[in-house]
């Protein structure tokens, strides 16, 4: 087996969420963080044979970034994998999946009252506005205009700087709302996403341009309606 490129840099992605990684037999793969408030699925290029597990998966992805051309083959045990180019080869063990976090079952999104887009350029912004004020969280909630924006700021703080951006909405509800998310659970892949946000407290991100996924927890702190 041969990994693409597209499902190297999914798998670093991956490992920005969780160092570890449960791989199921078939072409969707999924992760989940360790606090289990960000979770993220994809359908890659690649069929796997069977169920291995991955303990540090940085690990993984510099060994076979030390190939040109690496090849995986798969013990038929699954205790390890070859991973070959031509003369040079290394044997990588698998870890026991029992003591890895992996999501054990899908997410059913509730209903959502908020949509909108979120590009590639804006998502950098806002990144950068969080790093460059020190803060951490981004509240959505509606604009003076009747749209929806995004702001950078400390909640906590009355007299916090603050960033601000107009989203392209697709959905606005009709309740107040204030849905609040920590900048640091935006551990997506670059592109551009379909958000839908409920209430419930988790959103769903989705590119547009890849076949990868992510749901993400807002914080506590969000309110909506009354």
């Amino acid at each position: 087996m041969n990994l693409t490129s597209e499902t190297l840099l999914l798998l670093k992605n991956f490992s920005a969420i969780n160092s570890n990684v449960v791989i199921r037999p078939g072409n969707l793969i999924k992760t989940m963080s360790e606090a289990k408030n960000i979770m993220a699925q994809a359908t890659i290029a690649e069929e796997f044979p069977n169920e291995f597990g991955i303990y540090d998966l940085n690990e993984f992805l510099s060994v076979v970034s030390m190939f040109d051309s690496p090849v995986l083959k798969f013990d038929p045990n699954m205790k390890f994998v070859s991973i070959v180019d031509g003369k040079r080869s290394v044997k990588y063990f698998f870890s026991d999946t029992s003591i890895l976090t992996s999501p054990s079952k899908d997410i059913t999104m509730p209903p959502t009252e908020l949509k909108f887009t979120l590009s590639a350029d804006e998502l950098n912004t806002l990144r950068k506005a969080a790093s460059a004020l020190g803060v951490t969280d981004v509240v959505v909630s509606p604009s003076s205009n009747g749209g929806v924006t995004a702001q950078v700021t400390d909640i906590k703080d009355s007299t916090s700087n603050a960033f601000s951006i107009e989203l392209d909405a697709k959905e606005i509800p009709s309740d107040t709302f204030n849905f609040v998310f920590n900048i640091n659970n935006f551990k997506v892949l670059a592109g551009d996403y379909e958000v839908a946000v409920s209430s419930k407290l988790i959103s769903h991100f989705k590119n547009t341009g890849a076949e990868v996924e992510y749901y993400i927890a807002l914080e506590k702190s969000s309110s909506f309606g009354e």
